[in-house]
């Protein structure tokens, strides 16, 4: 009966009402929005807090707590501080019943006791990594540095305003962006160097702050990583670099090629992609 009554409660909705559903459930329809939603439940948080606790960019928290706020299910108590509303509270109390109350949640509880149970765990596992041979052509770049505590950001926000304007954000593959470490960071040093590379038609006039340099190419061993997960990940602290270069140099170590006296590389995949994990392409530099 109740299921009854609920359908014919929805059918006698006005449509305003059924779009006002439709986009409380959009608000909650991403796995970092409902992690930010969880993290509130707790306690009320300062921005900084939940940057660590989430894993998410700046730009990408900073969009997902908009999204959540225009919805009124936060809000911002002080500047740089957020709480749960109540239309927050009861929003992510009914996607909790309704999640707890399905089968999808009955079916994962049963891989979960399967993998719990397993031969393989996940700390006896190999990792197995992904290499593809790459021969990066000669180019033209534009380079732009940056030396301070966050030299990615800081940098990354000269290469947004130097080349959004010009277009050539909207086709990755026609104008890729490459970055290193220039320089890398030191002990006892809190600020270190990023470089990073947009590839531009040679006729393009520069800027102050932006240099064009001529880049020779050269063979490249590639894999992939998740910048997102790997940047607040036990590995990077305790040995301080990522995990996913520390298995390419693994892989390198025994793959027969020679190292390259060319500049190792990471390859923005998707920066334009805010709600999404970052992702890079790291190059390690080879000869045959």
């Amino acid at each position: 009966m109740n299921n009854r009554r609920d359908e014919e409660n929805l059918q006698n909705l006005s449509w305003r009402s059924l779009q006002a559903i439709a986009d409380y459930l959009l608000a909650v329809s991403h796995p970092k929005r409902l992690m930010v939603l969880s993290l509130l439940a707790e306690e009320s948080r300062d921005f900084a807090d939940l940057l660590v606790k989430t894993g998410i960019r700046k730009t990408a928290l900073s969009n997902q707590l908009t999204q959540l706020g225009e919805k009124r299910l936060i809000q911002r108590v002080s500047h740089g501080h957020y709480a749960l509303t109540q239309d927050g509270k009861h929003v992510l109390r009914a996607v909790l019943d309704m999640y707890r109350n399905s089968t999808l949640s009955k079916e994962e509880e049963k891989k979960r006791i399967l993998e719990r149970y397993s031969h393989r765990s996940d700390e006896t596992m190999t990792k197995e990594i992904q290499v593809e041979i790459v021969q990066l052509e000669p180019m033209t770049v534009a380079s732009i540095q940056a030396i301070s505590k966050t030299p990615e950001d800081d940098a990354w926000k000269k290469v947004v305003a130097f080349a959004e304007p010009r277009g050539l954000l909207k086709d990755l593959k026609k104008n890729p962006i490459f970055g290193f470490n220039n320089p890398n960071p030191s002990a006892g040093k809190e600020e270190y160097g990023y470089e990073f590379w947009i590839r531009i038609n040679p006729d393009i006039k520069m800027e102050e702050g932006v240099t064009k340099k001529e880049f020779s190419g050269g063979l490249y061993a590639v894999t992939r990583c998740n910048l997102t997960k790997e940047s607040t990940s036990a590995f990077l602290h305790e040995h301080g670099q990522l995990e996913s270069w520390a298995n390419l140099v693994k892989w390198f170590e025994s793959s027969g090629y020679k190292k390259g006296k060319h500049v190792c590389l990471e390859k923005s995949v998707n920066p334009n992609k805010p709600d999404e994990d970052l992702l890079l392409d790291l190059y390690l530099p080879i000869v045959k």
